[in-house]
């Protein structure tokens, strides 16, 4: 077991830090800001969104995904040593890559006044239905509430096993604190999978507790990844994350990749995620992640967020 792998299993989450090539990772980040037009023509017009019957299958697929253009350009990632280990580590030499994504923090000043008043006070404002049909190969966001990423993959909806998935997160150009960091909460995946909106509350000594249904709590401390352009970190899939939304109104905006990354149904070995899992007291393959969307996916729960400033 190397040191990377326990601190998951410790922690729910290893921070590589500045680990990837800095020429590399600007490029990248150069090629995509050539690639597309990153502002308010983004969006669709009220009328255009009032035809949407869903929120659901907005956001990129396998297919349907803005990376597929830099399969050359990302191995840099993909084939990285340090990566590579800890992750067969945890799942074994034929780990899968369920999807890559770019993710994009959307400044206030994209926004039409009416997107704003559609999202407001939502836990998860994932703005794909807001945004025109031809460019959902990206995901938008602007701020998100803390959850786990296990919240997408419910029992039956995928063949591969969501208790052994990670996300691998880079950034490609510097994050500070204004720039919509990923906060990561400490022991949060100890409790397994919990429904979404989480029961989180900090207490005196500005520690969060988290409790699940049945009243079981840990203490966790908040990790705000702020970074340099190679600055990447992983984590287990139960574990709490969010951010807040890019501060500032100019046109400044957060692009960084994500991978969701499992073990293989064809790996019958025990791996380091199974020894993390065995750990861990509570669900991992829930029929039901959340209560704040209804069948279509549009929001019917709104609640303060728990992300504070």
């Amino acid at each position: 077991m190397t040191g990377p792998a326990r601190e998951i299993y410790n922690n729910g989450f290893y921070i590589f830090k500045e680990l990837l090539d800095k020429d590399s990772v600007e490029s990248i980040y150069k090629k995509i800001r050539e690639k597309r037009n990153f502002s308010s023509s983004l969006f669709q017009t009220k009328e255009e969104y009032k035809l949407e019957e869903s929120h659901l299958k907005h956001n990129p697929t396998k297919t349907f995904n803005f990376l597929n253009q830099f399969n050359d350009d990302l191995k840099f990632i993909e084939e990285n040593e340090a990566i590579n280990s800890l992750i067969t580590e945890l799942l074994g030499k034929d780990y899968e890559i369920v999807i890559r994504k770019a993710v994009c923090g959307v400044p206030s000043s994209w926004l039409p006044e009416w997107v704003k008043s559609e999202i407001k006070g939502i836990n998860v404002p994932n703005l794909g239905p807001y945004i025109k049909n031809k460019f959902r190969d990206i995901t938008y966001f602007r701020g998100i509430d803390f959850h786990q990423d296990i919240i997408d993959w419910p029992k039956g909806k995928i063949d591969l096993d969501p208790s052994t998935f990670f996300t691998l997160y880079v950034y490609i150009h510097e994050v500070s604190k204004s720039d919509s960091p990923l906060h990561l909460l400490k022991n949060s995946h100890r409790l397994g999978a919990t429904l979404f909106p989480h029961k989180l509350k900090k207490n005196n000594n500005d520690l969060w507790i988290y409790e699940n249904e049945q009243g079981e709590k840990v203490e966790c401390d908040e990790c705000i990844l702020t970074g340099k352009p190679g600055y990447a970190a992983i984590w287990h899939n139960c574990t709490l994350h969010g951010t807040q939304p890019v501060e500032n109104e100019s046109d400044k905006f957060r692009i960084s990749l994500r991978y969701l990354i499992g073990k293989s149904n064809k790996n019958f070995q025990q791996t380091y995620i199974d020894e993390i899992n065995s750990n861990i007291k509570g669900e991992l393959k829930p029929i039901r992640t959340r209560q704040d969307i209804d069948g279509l996916g549009k929001p019917i729960l709104k609640e303060k967020v728990n992300l504070k400033k």
